[in-house]
């Protein structure tokens, strides 16, 4: 990856822990989805954001150091448990 993308990744990441932000980060069909939640201590306000970044084995890293840990709950359709179509009887 271009380590100045990186960089810029890693600053933003950095940003978000820095504020008190809680960072979530999945897997969504090969792409991390990034998401730095933040509610007030007051609990009146809250506030999110979104992103999606590319799943280089960098970002990886970086948010596995921080104690970030990527779920693959969302990584794509799992596997069909019953009996293909094909095999269907009428």
């Amino acid at each position: 990856m271009d380590p100045q993308i990186l960089q810029e990744f890693e600053t933003k990441l950095d940003l978000w822990i820095s504020q008190g932000y809680e960072i979530t980060a999945d897997d969504v069909d090969g792409e991390l989805r990034v998401t730095a939640h933040y509610i007030s201590t007051s609990g009146r306000g809250s506030e999110r954001d979104q992103e999606y970044w590319p799943m280089a084995p960098e970002i990886v890293e970086d948010l596995a150091d921080k104690g970030i840990n990527v779920s693959h709950a969302l990584a794509g359709p799992s596997p069909w448990q019953g009996p293909h179509p094909d095999e269907w009887q009428d």
